[in-house]
């Protein structure tokens, strides 16, 4: 299909939109906007103007429609959403075809086929052209964060001032199209194109009043006016530029956006309780009202038919400010500060997902955040991600930024480690027992496990090498003693301490390598037979040490593993052997009364001997034989 060049072609404007252009050409040749689109190549079958074309033209249409207004292709694609979308993600995803409506779109705040409006920008700068034609419909004011004009600081507005219709926004429940009412010529292009009613009921006439006058913003406090202008200068500085504030924010760009609407829906899905978020009592006030009519609007139908979406972005631009000033706000964009915005997001998500269905909270985990907030919003029982119901790809994001990794975890949590981090806690303790303790040191590594490599408490006991129900055990066993008392939060921040020091060390011990290599390895004859010289009396007896009691010993202190875990009694477990006398001499080696006189110093070769294990385990090339 080929085009003329039009008689009377225009220059898009800056910023300006498809609709806005095929608006002002329209008004120029007096020509309706449907023959105009006709004669750009635009009208597509049964002749409609599809409201898909705002977000980019198809490639059979975006040349003839460049070669009649006298483009070249990069400029006619610059007037449709396409050219934002590599800088607002949610139009990358956002799909209107045939057979589609504009909902999606809006439900996903990806746009709005109907724009709001400066009406000093569409009163033009003075030129000739613009006195004559009008200024642009920017192409930006069909984004749901586009509340603003920071040029002439003012809100925008989003209905005509005299019928109170939204522009291009049908009467009836007519597909949206590019622009309502398409075969009307004459109406200056800042004209409202919404049919009015008669006294009957039926549209009769257009309402035409001019939108590039009687501009009637909210009134608003100049310290509110300010902080909204700021943000919504940020948002185009985002949305022109592409670049991010500065070169340390430069990696979190890309989801500035998606943080910012998933922050928005947590304002509104948990109000009153973000109520802290909202910088003044008229911003609360107008998220309030927004509120309060959503909640009006999905138990009562609107007169056109359409079902109100609760996820919808708000229309009005002062509640849609109000919205995202307070998500901003929850964000702390300014502070650079992912591990408090974590804290500040989970609590908020936490009222807003038991407020509403589990979906709701389902919807949310799939979009395309940043890790911060998707750690937020993955949900926590007792400080861990829940391993029951849904589970989510996001489940496997570590639950906190870590320059650990969970192969430096222990399936015991070092006796060290636990004096010097844990002091505090088990001094709370009433009834501290060595039994107790040993879940501890379990659950504590399941918790760095978590950390730094994700995935639900399930999931970091397999990687830990420690049986399910080991670990179910120690949940339960720990659970049961810190809620008594309420020591939950005194649990976490000692084991962020250990996770604090881990993140500095340098020499990070790589414990899953040691369970590997120890995985089939026995201690050789030859070096047991020197751990045993001058120790004959142990070679006697049922519970005597043996080869495999040594094994096991050597295994737990090199993994800092739990011995019951040890391979060497998985074997025997698997084949069906028992395992009563193995472990009845590895517990007469560990008893306390039985510390002295030979059994003392076996125990010190062993733990020499595990020493060397260790390094050699360390080693890049490791050897496992001693004499």
């Amino acid at each position: 299909m080929t085009a003329r060049p039009l008689a009377r072609a225009l220059s898009p404007l800056p910023e300006e939109s498809l609709p806005g252009l095929l608006l002002r050409l329209a008004y120029r040749m007096e020509r309706s906007p449907a023959r105009v689109a006709r004669l750009c190549g635009l009208v597509h079958r049964q002749n409609r103007l599809p409201g898909e074309y705002l977000l980019s033209l198809p490639s059979e249409r975006v040349g003839p429609f460049a070669a009649a207004t006298r483009l070249n292709v990069e400029e006619a694609n610059a007037l449709t959403l396409s050219s934002l979308a590599a800088v607002y993600p949610p139009l990358a995803s956002v799909r209107m075809d045939g057979s589609r409506n504009t909902t999606a779109a809006r439900k996903s705040w990806a746009a709005s086929v109907s724009s709001r409006y400066c009406a000093t920008c569409l009163s033009g700068d003075g030129s000739p052209v613009q006195s004559l034609y009008g200024g642009p419909w920017k192409l930006r004011w069909h984004l749901p964060v586009s509340y603003a004009c920071v040029t002439h600081r003012t809100l925008l507005s989003h209905t005509c001032p005299s019928c109170r219709g939204m522009p291009n926004r049908p009467t009836n429940t007519e597909r949206q199209g590019l622009i309502t009412h398409r075969a009307t010529s004459g109406l200056h292009p800042a004209q409202c194109r919404r049919l009015m009613p008669d006294v009957h009921g039926t549209p009769a006439a257009h309402c035409a009043a001019r939108l590039d006058h009687d501009h009637r913003a909210e009134l608003m406090s100049e310290a509110d006016l300010s902080l909204l202008l700021a943000l919504q200068q940020r948002i185009d500085q985002r949305l022109v530029s592409g670049q991010a504030d500065d070169a340390s924010r430069a990696a979190s760009h890309h989801y500035f956006f998606p943080d910012l609407i998933v922050a928005a829906h947590l304002i509104r899905l948990s109000w009153p309780d973000g109520e802290r978020y909202a910088p003044s009592t008229s911003m609360a006030d107008f998220i309030d009202r927004h509120v309060s009519s959503n909640v009006a609007r999905r138990r009562t139908p609107e007169p056109d038919g359409r079902t109100p979406v609760a996820w919808d972005a708000p229309e009005d631009p002062a509640e849609c400010a109000a919205v995202l000033v307070a998500a901003d706000s929850l964000l702390g964009h300014e502070e650079l500060d992912d591990a408090g915005m974590t804290d500040r997001v989970r609590s908020l998500a936490a009222s807003a997902f038991s407020r509403h269905p589990a979906n709701i909270g389902a919807s949310l985990r799939r979009m395309d955040v940043s890790s911060a907030m998707a750690r937020a919003l993955l949900g926590h029982a007792q400080g861990f991600y829940r391993a029951g119901g849904h589970r989510h790809a996001r489940q496997s994001l570590p639950s906190r930024e870590s320059r650990f990794r969970i192969e430096h975890v222990p399936a015991l949590l070092p006796q060290e480690w636990l004096s010097a981090h844990f002091g505090d806690l088990l001094s709370l303790w009433v009834h501290l027992t060595d039994w107790k303790v040993r879940h501890l040191r379990r659950v504590s590594a399941l918790k760095l496990a978590e950390m730094s490599g994700g995935g639900t408490w399930p999931d970091c006991a397999k990687a830990l090498g420690i049986p399910w129900n080991t670990a179910q055990q120690s949940l339960k066993v720990i659970r049961q003693e810190l809620n008594s008392r309420d020591l939950w939060p005194d649990f976490e921040r000692c084991v962020e301490s250990v996770a604090s020091q881990l993140d500095w060390r340098t020499d990070r011990i790589h414990y899953r390598r040691r369970r590997e290599l120890l995985s089939s390895w026995q201690v050789p004859a030859d070096d047991w037979a020197g751990l045993c010289r001058g120790l004959e009396q142990f070679r006697q007896g049922t519970t005597s040490p043996t080869r495999n009691t040594a094994t096991v010993l050597i295994w737990a202190q090199v993994t800092q593993g739990d011995h019951l875990h040890s391979p060497v009694l998985g074997t025997l477990r698997d084949s069906g052997c028992s395992t009563q006398r193995l472990v009845a001499s590895i517990n007469q080696l560990r008893t306390p009364a039985n510390y002295k006189g030979g059994k003392r110093e076996l125990l010190h070769r062993l733990e020499a001997y595990s020493d060397l294990i260790s390094a050699a385990c360390d080693r890049p090339t490791a050897t496992l034989h001693f004499t």
